[in-house]
């Protein structure tokens, strides 16, 4: 009996480490700014900043086709107060991105989430 709980644990722990997820910060930069975008059902207004990859991704991250169609909003900034004022269009910003490797998110097809972002 002792043999299965340890096995049952050992188990455990490396389905664990296998969940774990990529963090780091990524430089972009702003390529377009809506201020409104269609949502499901109806149009929803709300800003959203969309963003292109510079330079090389950090050691670890994800491969570039996760940061393809990537975007922010003003609350995923430190600062989002600032961000409607000062973010423009050729702007470059560092963002943390963290890789979904299980979850509601990640099954919806949102593989990287971006959050912590601020002017570079």
């Amino acid at each position: 009996m002792r043999k299965i709980i340890a096995a049952l644990a050992a188990c455990l722990v490396l389905a664990g480490c296998g969940l774990g997820r990529w963090e780091g910060e990524i430089r972009f930069k702003v390529t377009s700014i809506n201020n409104c975008y269609d949502g499901y059902s109806d149009v929803i207004c709300a800003t959203r900043i969309y963003l292109d990859l510079v330079g090389d991704l950090p050691a670890g991250a994800p491969g570039k086709s996760s940061f393809k169609s990537a975007f922010v909003e003003p609350d995923d900034f430190e600062d989002e107060s600032k961000v409607r004022d000062q973010v423009a269009v050729g702007d470059e910003i560092i963002c943390v991105g963290q890789e979904q490797s299980e979850g509601f998110e990640y099954l919806n097809g949102i593989p990287l989430q971006l959050s912590k972002c601020r002017m570079a």
